[in-house]
């Protein structure tokens, strides 16, 4: 599939003008030497996408160099950037023949995962191995080189490339680059070399992604001015402005490899629990301000809205205690089952400070029973309540760790699904469209102090809403210990 935007060639596009159909070539060589091996999955057959990027990214000029410099490639992420980039790099070194490369990422480990690709994809062609030589994993450097001096680095874009001078640069995840420190170092690392190119490969980030959002810009007016001088070359899988995406056909403008070896159902599934603008960025492909909006998709919260909404008479209510970050409000989550079968959720109450909620929970006049309460014990605002529900009867569920992500991931799953319904609160209602999430481990949060407001309500009905999903195994309610009536 040809991506929305690109930069045009500035001639046909042949075997004598791109080294894109010899890098094809050698492409097509690596996946019939392991397509029916163990290694089959480290050299996979070409989709049209990547074909048609090798043959427009190697464009060449007259004299034999590489027209683009710079190469921006923006794909969403699981299409296939790891291998095209590891056999780019493979490319230079065993067929151009004469490539010092390195490749860098903000995390050593990020930039590993493709050095470590093509040293796997060497290790297992015996023609490949054989031309292998030195290997170095210390003193703070690693490489490996070829039996000719072709030789692969990797390390960190805060220390990659200085003193030292390249053929081939790829730069992992430019999205995370905030400023141009390393980005300006690695630039000048080609300056000397005719058949030099920077590769930076990602998917598009947010309002924080500086350089990338930079050279986004710097690509896009050479195209809208017909500049066919320039060296900086744009490939941007993405959607039109203002498309809706919410389904297949928005997707495959981002995802070429769609129903090629990224199975459809597993975008739809990204859809439902990602958080609105880490779906935008990573599986739309487009560039996102993170801060607003919310975190669920598009209208689905608002879709979620049942004046009418209600618990099923007689279902158990569970609830998830949550205080502001600057400990000035505090909030009381619930969440319960309705008649058809789908979810309740709001605020039961919200209060300046912290000191009224245990009186409030413990008033012999409450007149409902919950099944069962949770909250944050350790390392968050409402933490320092625990010690006064020591003092009381109540069980408390405790709610931390990896459970963190997995309600916020099923809140925005029941969210986005059509399976969670609320009463319009303006409290909870402002913090479900503002609300900013961060990641934890491979999961997701709300982040309290990066939001714009309080955001710990829409915090408070994830962890209700986890509850419900998740009762305690002891369905004994401590109200009824105490001998409270129900609703």
């Amino acid at each position: 599939m040809v991506p929305r935007v690109f930069t045009p060639p500035r001639r046909r596009l042949t075997p004598k003008t791109s080294a894109g159909y010899a890098a094809i070539h050698f492409a097509m060589w690596l996946h019939l030497q392991l397509v029916d091996s163990r290694h089959a999955e480290l050299a996979p057959k070409l989709n049209p996408w990547q074909r048609w990027f090798l043959i427009h990214a190697l464009e060449l000029n007259e004299d034999g160099s590489y027209r683009f410099k710079t190469v921006l490639l923006w794909v969403a992420r699981q299409n296939g950037k790891t291998f095209i980039v590891a056999l780019l790099i493979l490319f230079r070194m065993y067929v151009d023949g004469d490539a010092q490369v390195i490749g860098v990422a903000q995390k050593l480990a990020t930039a590993k995962k493709t050095y470590e690709h093509a040293q796997k994809i060497i290790d297992a062609i015996p023609r490949l191995a054989k031309e292998r030589g030195k290997t170095n994993a210390i003193n703070g450097e690693l490489w490996f080189e070829l039996t000719g001096g072709q030789r692969y680095w990797v390390d960190s874009a805060e220390n990659g490339g200085r003193g030292l001078t390249f053929d081939l640069v790829f730069v992992d995840e430019i999205l995370k680059h905030k400023t141009f420190k390393a980005w300006s170092a690695l630039s000048k690392t080609t300056a000397a070399r005719r058949r030099s190119q920077l590769i930076a490969a990602a998917n598009t980030g947010d309002m924080d992604a500086i350089v990338q959002r930079h050279l986004h810009k710097m690509a896009i007016d050479a195209i809208e001015a017909g500049d066919d001088e320039t060296t900086i070359g744009l490939f941007w899988w993405s959607p039109p402005p203002g498309m809706p995406l919410d389904g297949p056909e928005a997707w495959a403008y981002s995802n070429p490899s769609m129903n090629y070896n990224l199975p459809q159902e597993n975008l739809f599934a990204y859809w439902a629990s990602d958080p609105a603008p880490v779906f935008a960025s990573e599986v739309g492909n487009v560039f996102v301000d993170s801060s607003t909006g919310g975190p669920f998709q598009p209208g689905k919260w608002l879709e979620g809205f049942d004046r009418l909404s209600k618990r099923r008479e007689g279902a158990p209510v569970y609830l998830c205690i949550e205080v502001s970050a600057d400990r000035t409000w505090a909030h009381i989550a619930f969440a319960s089952v309705r008649e058809d079968g789908n979810a309740h959720v709001g605020i039961m109450r919200s209060r300046p400070g912290t000191d009224w909620v245990v009186p409030w929970l413990t008033d012999p006049e409450r007149r409902f029973t919950p099944a069962a309460i949770t909250f944050q014990t350790r390392g968050a605002p409402v933490s320092s309540l625990f010690s006064e529900f020591e003092a009381t009867d109540f069980e408390i569920v405790e709610w931390g760790g990896a459970d963190l992500g997995r309600a916020t991931g099923m809140l925005l799953d029941g969210v986005n699904l059509g399976k969670v319904f609320h009463r319009a609160q303006p409290v909870l209602d402002v913090a479900a469209g503002t609300a900013v999430m961060k990641r934890l481990g491979d999961g997701y949060v709300v982040d309290r102090i990066g939001s714009p407001g309080d955001a710990s309500p829409i915090s408070g009905v994830a962890g209700a809403y986890w509850l419900l999903k998740n009762p305690p195994e002891d369905g004994t309610s401590i109200y009824e210990e105490r001998g409270l009536a129900t609703v």
